[in-house]
């Protein structure tokens, strides 16, 4: 059954309103474990590709053919300077092992990047399956792998295409490999389509990549999850991020006081976090106030919580303050920037951090080591950044 929990960093605010740091934290709770696959491999066969990438790009498929049960659906699209649909997905219990290894053995590198029709390629693929998000709960995956840069689109067209395939029910894992890809494109494809972006630092890393995000799939316990967030009157909601399993900004369209922060699929034993700015208004009246009503939403279930706060005039009351939840926040912040490789914006939230809890804080130690780490360092250090690996917060 899942389950979400709020806190705020300041339960108690002053009549002419404050800006509150607030948390949501979601648990999945567990599941059968009986949810088909569907699992379409991306790869990238340019030029570049050739020699051990290529290599290991075949044994990480023959990987993920090892992984799968009857009931899963698997297909491969090639890209070059064109894409191929080198194998429709198909149902695995249907599949002789050895056609489909006679298929990834015949893949071949040379040519451009066309990593954009590729994309829509494997869209179109797993669309044909007859995918409907209100009948079927199948955990959809594009396993992405590229080492270059598109020869035609830039990180915006890959948002806009990411955006329809997310919208299509398919989560986006993309992984670059080496020191030539587009990171950008690369880090858009995974925060848009609500799945995670990697880089792999050598061609011995894409069997892992692959296997880590086809048996990840099996422990999906709810898809299509997403946070509904109703705001009070005069309420503002701001600085929306992911913060677990992946630090990453979230990119929320409002219509009224309502708003949707989309969740990557729900899986078993992977908490997920979303950590936000509100802003509670001026209030006349003194008194306990819901500022949020936040729902969650997957796969038919719901469950339910609220931002709150209380206005007083107490002072002692006023200067109560939650740590934990305002690390989260500025944690986040400086993650998320460390993966984009801002590393003086990242600084610039250390500073903040370190002024107003103390530089000996263990959180406020572990940014100023990653964003050291980011700065002498290079797309390793900045994927890695991203990710929380220890979750206690204050020492």
């Amino acid at each position: 059954m899942v389950a979400i929990e709020t806190d705020v960093n300041r339960p108690y605010v002053p009549a002419d309103g404050a800006t509150l740091t607030a948390t949501v934290d979601v648990e999945p709770g567990t599941g059968s474990g009986s949810r088909e696959r569907h699992i379409l491999l991306c790869l990238d066969t340019s030029g570049s590709m050739d020699g051990a990438k290529l290599d290991q790009a075949r044994e990480g498929a023959s990987w993920v053919f090892g992984l799968l049960e009857p009931d899963d659906y698997v297909g491969i699209v090639a890209f070059d300077s064109d894409a191929e649909v080198v194998m429709r997905p198909q149902r695995w219990g249907d599949t002789a092992r050895e056609d489909a290894m006679h298929r990834v053995e015949q893949l071949s590198a040379g040519g451009g990047t066309d990593m954009y029709d590729g994309l829509d390629s494997a869209r179109a693929a797993l669309d044909s399956l007859g995918y409907r998000p209100e009948t079927d709960d199948a955990v959809r995956r594009v396993l992405l792998l590229s080492d270059g840069k598109d020869n035609n689109h830039d990180p915006a067209d890959f948002r806009e295409l990411a955006a329809d395939i997310d919208g299509s029910g398919i989560r986006v894992l993309s992984a670059g490999i080496g020191t030539d890809y587009d990171e950008e494109t690369i880090r858009t494809l995974g925060t848009t389509a609500r799945g995670e972006w990697t880089h792999l630092e050598s061609p011995g890393d894409i069997e892992s990549f692959f296997g880590d995000a086809v048996e990840q799939a099996q422990s999906v316990v709810a898809t299509e999850a997403s946070l509904e967030l109703d705001a009070a009157a005069g309420v503002e909601v701001s600085e929306v991020y992911r913060a677990l399993p992946q630090a990453q900004e979230v990119d929320v369209n409002w219509s009224g006081n309502a708003a949707t922060v989309p969740l990557p699929d729900l899986a078993e034993r992977e908490s997920q976090r979303v950590v936000l700015k509100v802003h509670a208004p001026t209030r006349e009246e003194l008194g306990a106030r819901s500022l949020v009503d936040v729902t969650l939403t997957a796969s038919g279930e719901r469950a339910s919580d609220r931002i709150a706060a209380e206005y007083t005039d107490d002072n002692a009351a006023l200067a109560e303050h939650n740590e934990s939840v305002s690390l989260d926040h500025r944690q986040t912040v400086v993650r998320t920037e460390l993966g984009k490789g801002n590393v003086a914006a990242a600084e610039t939230e250390v500073e903040k951090m370190t002024r107003i809890h103390g530089e000996d804080t263990a959180v406020v130690e572990e940014a100023q080591r990653q964003t050291r780490l980011v700065d002498e360092g290079g797309r390793n250090e900045r994927e890695s950044a991203t990710r929380i690996v220890d979750d206690s917060r204050i020492e």
